[in-house]
């Protein structure tokens, strides 16, 4: 397969980010304003409906992530402390439209979303090397949870216990994801790690969406500390996938209600004909820019199709997928009038809302 992260194909509408004002003892969490889609789904006989859409694209402040702290870290430095998070003073500014994460709702072709109370972050602090991790015989986990205290567009989020040091550097993870999940490893006395995003088990709603499948990075930056606390520059926050609303017609424009749709690339002739990933996976390393990390799915051969099973049988789902470059993907949805097959082709960017209407023929 080919590289599926792309650069985005957009007319910015509304994206400068707002300050983030911090709370003694969390991290306060902005989202960017939205963006206007200049492609989507198309089929050889229909250009689809669904060119607005919206970014997922999670921005906080505009800190370089490129600080480099010495080799090996000093224990001493090493303290259990309340981080905190505040944005660069010369970050100031208003946004139009903001798009939190946890949970998700579509206004007008828009996504708004509010962060929930107690939705939680995994961290983990890349500055340290590999053995930190493994050989940690006195009580130093360099991973944790972090929570958010209320439900607001702009949420705090605590941690009481976060080891860490002047420089250090916070990979931040939505949804969160168990320490053992994470492979850890190290280069020329750099950490680096891998984590696994999977597609399956979507059922077409948002709420499941926003709570299991909508997958964020980010890295938070430690400026100064304290005996007890720290304070940290939190730089870009980004969604790693996709989000398409897919609805389905038949020849002659009626809308076809799902009971399973079933998603694959279309290969007509090989293998993985109608199949897709069924997962991916994320690297990250220390003193590598947000934007440069992607979420790659796994390597052919594939073995089945991303399967989407709503409750009841509505006449549109929401699915996240993995960015692609242009690609063409094979649609089948069945009900109880029977099953429906299609294709069409789209370029899926980073951090966009597509919605679509498909032509399927029985």
């Amino acid at each position: 397969m080919k590289k599926i992260y792309t650069q985005p194909r957009i007319e910015t509408v509304a994206t400068t980010p707002q300050q983030m004002l911090c709370a003694s003892g969390g991290i306060k969490a902005q989202i960017s304003g939205y963006k206007k889609n200049t492609g989507g789904f198309t089929q050889t006989y229909a250009w689809l409906a669904g060119a607005v859409c919206s970014s997922l694209l999670f921005l906080g402040t505009a800190c370089s992530t490129n600080n480099t702290p010495d080799q090996p870290k000093q224990q001493a430095e090493l303290k259990p402390r309340t981080l905190i998070v505040t944005e660069v003073e010369s970050q100031k500014s208003k946004v139009e439209r903001r798009l939190p994460q946890a949970t998700i709702t579509e206004n007008v072709d828009v996504l708004d979303a509010l962060w929930n109370e107690g939705d939680e972050v995994f961290y983990r602090n890349l500055s340290y090397s590999y053995n930190y991790y493994y050989e940690d015989n006195e009580g130093k986990p360099l991973y944790g949870i972090l929570n958010a205290d209320k439900a607001e567009r702009i949420a705090s989020f605590a941690g009481n216990r976060v080891w860490c040091a002047p420089n250090d550097q916070l990979a931040l993870i939505y949804p969160k994801i168990d320490k053992s999940a994470m492979d850890i490893s190290e280069v020329e006395s750099k950490l680096t790690a891998k984590y696994t995003i999977s597609v399956a088990g979507q059922d077409g709603s948002l709420a499941t969406l926003a709570k299991d499948f909508h997958h964020i990075y980010g890295i938070a930056s430690v400026v100064s500390v304290t005996e007890t606390t720290a304070n940290a520059e939190l730089a870009q926050m980004k969604s790693l996938m996709t989000v398409c609303k897919f609805s389905f017609v038949d020849g002659s424009g009626n809308k076809l209600p799902i009971t399973t749709l079933e998603i694959g690339y279309y290969t007509n002739g090989t293998s993985n004909d109608g199949k897709y990933p069924q997962d991916g996976t994320v690297s990250i390393a220390h003193n590598t820019p947000v934007e440069s990390v992607h979420v790659e799915p796994s390597d052919a051969p594939l073995s089945m199709p991303l399967t989407i099973t709503p409750t009841g049988s509505p006449e549109e789902v929401y699915v996240a997928l993995f960015p692609q470059t242009e690609q063409p993907y094979k649609f089948t949805v069945t009900n109880s009038n029977g099953t429906y097959t299609g294709e069409a082709t789209a370029t899926l960017n980073e951090g966009e809302f597509v919605p679509a209407t498909i032509i399927l023929t029985k």
